[in-house]
């Protein structure tokens, strides 16, 4: 039966959620913010950042306002108090008090820094990021603790999570740092091989520097034969100077 009640109030999170989202889009359309009433159905990131172009020509504290505060953390705070309503009154049968007072308020408030870091990071990038992922963490939260108690969660659940999502952060970060990398090609290595295979002709300039560096050589004393052999072409030596055939 308790089962049965979180179920109930999972359905009541996201019907809630998703309400709110729905009248926001609909107040805003109002102040000629003209977004889709599909807005709130996408949960993940968006094809195309809707909120941007929307507010087009807008500044950064409009956008993080509205993307953080009103369609995000505000969302999720309305959820979160219509999914304790359900288990406090159902299962829990338990009254309201300074305690839980504190702790919706905490909860507000790291709702809404954690929507103003996301907004801020989506508007850098020009990409926007639904309530999705957020909300799966808050109900897996919420059910693991109201089905197998809060000592288990912290001790088993949390730590299990960070370690899965290092893991995951990590593998992600490795394989966009291969992908960051350019390994050389089977064409890159043709192209290689063909020009360091293709055979070097000397240009007349190159020659006639050849030569003239040969004559000075000659005139300093140097043997005509050991000048010959230094050069990587032919010298067209003068007639009395050419090596003698042996």
């Amino acid at each position: 039966m308790r089962f049965l009640f979180v179920i109930v109030a999972v359905g009541a999170f996201l019907g809630v959620a998703v309400f709110w989202n729905l009248a926001m889009v609909s107040a805003l359309r109002f102040f000629r913010i003209n977004l889709p009433f599909s807005l709130p159905f996408h949960f993940y990131r968006r094809r195309e950042p809707e909120l941007l172009v929307a507010l087009e020509g807008r500044s950064i504290n409009t956008y993080v306002f509205i993307s953080g505060l009103l369609l995000f953390a505000c969302p999720l705070f309305a959820g979160l108090t219509a999914y304790d309503y359900v288990i406090r009154r159902s299962v829990e049968h338990s009254t309201y008090g300074l305690n839980y007072i504190v702790g919706s308020v905490a909860s507000f408030v790291l709702l809404g820094i954690g929507g103003a870091w996301i907004s801020i990071s989506d508007w850098q990038k020009s990409a926007e990021s639904g309530i999705g992922f957020a909300t799966l963490a808050i109900l897996a939260l919420k059910v693991s603790t109201d089905t197998m108690g809060a000592l288990t969660v912290v001790e088993v659940l949390i730590p299990t999570a960070l370690c899965c999502s290092l893991f995951y952060f990590g593998v992600r970060r490795i394989r966009r740092a291969a992908a960051g990398r350019r390994y050389p090609n089977r064409r890159d290595m043709g192209v290689k091989s063909d020009f360091i295979a293709e055979q070097f002709v000397p240009s007349e300039h190159y020659k006639a520097q050849q030569m003239a560096m040969s004559k000075k050589l000659i005139a300093a004393g140097l043997n005509p034969e050991q000048v010959a052999s230094m050069f990587s072409v032919p010298i067209d030596l003068p007639s009395n100077e050419k090596p003698k055939d042996q």
